[in-house]
C-alpha cells in the first residue's frame, strides 16, 4: 500500500449566493468602481468598511474625494467630498475605528474623517506633502511623512516626519530629520518603532530606510542605502521582516522590478526578489505566511509630433501595460508560480483582517479589484483497508482529511478526476471527515481529488490523494 499526503490552501469569499457556483483562490472574484485614480486605502477594524483615497491626479474640478465601500456585498456606502481633499494619497484608520486620516499629497494638510457619520471632523496643518501615516497602539499618536510637495520643497525633497497628538490634531515636537523624499513608513507592532523608506531620486540603489524611537523621536541605525525608488513597505507580523517594494524612478527610467527583504533586527538587505515592472504595493497576511505585492507597469512611449507632413519633436506619453500581482512566499522569500492579472497601474494593496481578501487599487482603471485569498488548509490521506465476510473479501480505499483556519468548508466534495467532472460523493461540515470507495481491487493505484467550500458557496483547488494496494500491506477493518 502507498500513501500519499498533500496540502493546499482553501479560501472563502462573498460574491458566490449558491452552493452552485466556484472561485479558485488568488484570482479576482469582484472590481469596484471608484473615483479618479484610486490610490490609498483602509479597512475599518471589523473589516465591515474599505475607504479609498482617491487621488484625481488629473486635478479634475471637484473630483478629489474618498469612496466607502459596504464590504459585505462590495456596495458603495458614500463617497465624501471636502474644500480640504488636495491630491489624496493614503488613507490611515485608527485603532479603535473611529476616525480617518487622510494625507493631502499636493497641499500641507491631513484632513480627519470622523467614520460615525463618514464627515470631516478636522484638517490638521504644518506638513508639506504628506504621503502617509501611521498611528499608535494606543490611537493617541501619528506619524506623517513628509515627501514634499512644492512649498517649502519641491515635491519630492521633503526629509522630515511629522509627530501629531491625536487627542488635539496638533503637531507636536520638532520635525524628525530622515533621508530625502520620505515615501512611506510602517510601525512595529508594539508601536515602538517607526520604518520610513526614503525615495531619494529613484536610481539603483540610493533609496534607503530610516528607523525612529518613538520613546524620544530619535533616529537610530538606518539601512544607508541598497533600495531603488523604494515605494511601500509591510512588516511581518512578528516584526522581524520588513519587505519593501522597489519601483525605481517616478521618471520610469530606471525601472525598478524587485522587493527588498529587511532583517528588522540589525537592519540589513538580507534577501532581493525578482518581480516583474515596477513593483508598488505591497501587503503581508496575517499570519505572516504570504506577502502579496502589486506591478504597476506603466512605460513611456515616445510619439512624433508633426507639423503636416514634417516631424518637429517627439512627446513621451505614460502607457499602461496590464497590472499584475504577485505572490511571495515569506518562509523562502520565493515567488509563487501564479501571477494574478489586475486593473491598469496597481498601485497599492490593502488585506481584509480576517485574510480572506485582498484589495487593489488601478490608478489607471479607476477601479479595486478584490483577490480571494487562501484562509483554511486541507491535509488529506488515503489507505486501502479489508471488509471480510463470511464468503469474501472487500477492499474498501478509505480517503481522510482535516481542515485548519479561518472561513471553514460547509461542504466536500470528492472526485476522481482533476477536471472535477465525475463526483463520487460529499461529506458535510459536522459529520466525519471521511469517503469509502468499496469493491476495489488489488494492486490497482486509485486517485481522488478533495475540495472544499464554504458557506458563501466558493470552493477551493482540489486536494490529490493517491492510493496504491498492495495485498501484502492491507489494514484488515
Amino acid at each position: 500500500m502507498t500513501l500519499k499526503l498533500l496540502k493546499i490552501f482553501g479560501a472563502s469569499f462573498l460574491f458566490c449566493l449558491t452552493l452552485a457556483c466556484s472561485a479558485p483562490i488568488n484570482t479576482v472574484v469582484a472590481t469596484i468602481n471608484t473615483g479618479v485614480t484610486p490610490t490609498g486605502m483602509a479597512i475599518t477594524p471589523d473589516g465591515n468598511f474599505l475607504y479609498i483615497a482617491n487621488n484625481n491626479n488629473y486635478e479634475l474640478s471637484g473630483l478629489d474625494s474618498i469612496t466607502v465601500i459596504n464590504l459585505a456585498d462590495n456596495s458603495l456606502v458614500t463617497t465624501i467630498f471636502d474644500a480640504s481633499f488636495n491630491q489624496p494619497y493614503t488613507i490611515t484608520i485608527n485603532p479603535a475605528g473611529t476616525f480617518a486620516y487622510v494625507t493631502n499629497s499636493n497641499s500641507t494638510t491631513v484632513t480627519v474623517i470622523d467614520l460615525e457619520d463618514n464627515t470631516v471632523e478636522a484638517v490638521i496643518t504644518g506638513f508639506d506633502g504628506p504621503s502617509g501615516m501611521v498611528i499608535s497602539p494606543d490611537g493617541a499618536t501619528g506619524y506623517v511623512n513628509n515627501y514634499g510637495a512644492g512649498s517649502p520643497q519641491p515635491s519630492g525633497n521633503g526629509s522630515t516626519v511629522r509627530v501629531v497628538d491625536l487627542l488635539t490634531n496638533v503637531i507636536v515636537g520638532a520635525s524628525i530629520p530622515v533621508g530625502i523624499a520620505p515615501a512611506a513608513l510602517a510601525m512595529s507592532s508594539d508601536g515602538a518603532l517607526v520604518y520610513v523608506i526614503n525615495y531619494v531620486d529613484g536610481d539603483l540603489g540610493t533609496g534607503s530606510m530610516s528607523v525612529i524611537d518613538t520613546s524620544d523621536n530619535s533616529v537610530t541605525t538606518p539601512v544607508p542605502a541598497g533600495l531603488s525608488g523604494p515605494f511601500a513597505i509591510a512588516i511581518t507580523p512578528d516584526d522581524n521582516f520588513a519587505y519593501v517594494t522597489n519601483f525605481g524612478s517616478n521618471n520610469f527610467i530606471p525601472i525598478g522590478t524587485t522587493v527588498s527583504v529587511i532583517d528588522l533586527s540589525d537592519n540589513t538587505i538580507t534577501a532581493t526578489i525578482d518581480l516583474a515592472i515596477q513593483p508598488a504595493g505591497l501587503a503581508i497576511t496575517p499570519d505572516g505566511k504570504f506577502a502579496y505585492a502589486s506591478n504597476y507597469n506603466a512605460l513611456y512611449s515616445s510619439n512624433g509630433v508633426y507639423d503636416g507632413a514634417t516631424l518637429v519633436g517627439t512627446v513621451n506619453i505614460l502607457v499602461p501595460g496590464e497590472g499584475t500581482v504577485n505572490i511571495i512566499d515569506t518562509a523562502t522569500n520565493s515567488v509563487v508560480s501564479q501571477t494574478i492579472a489586475v486593473g491598469q497601474s496597481p498601485a497599492n494593496i490593502v488585506i481584509s483582517p480576517s485574510g480572506q481578501f485582498a484589495y487593489v487599487s488601478n490608478f489607471v482603471s479607476n477601479t479595486v479589484n478584490v483577490i480571494g485569498l487562501p484562509t483554511f488548509e486541507i491535509q488529506a490521506q488515503g489507505t486501502q483497508i479489508q471488509n471480510r465476510f463470511l464468503t469474501r473479501v472487500e477492499l474498501v480505499n478509505q480517503v481522510t482529511w482535516t481542515v485548519s483556519g479561518s472561513s471553514l468548508p460547509v461542504s466536500y466534495a470528492i472526485y476522481r478526476d482533476a477536471a472535477l467532472t465525475d463526483q463520487i460523493g460529499s461529506v458535510f461540515a459536522g459529520q466525519t471527515f471521511a469517503f469509502y470507495d468499496h469493491n476495489k481491487a488489488a494492486n490497482t493505484m486509485y486517485t481522488y481529488y478533495i475540495t472544499g467550500t464554504n458557506e458563501a458557496g466558493i470552493t477551493s483547488a482540489p486536494v490529490e490523494v493517491v492510493i496504491g494496494g498492495q495485498s501484502s500491506n492491507l489494514v484488515p477493518n
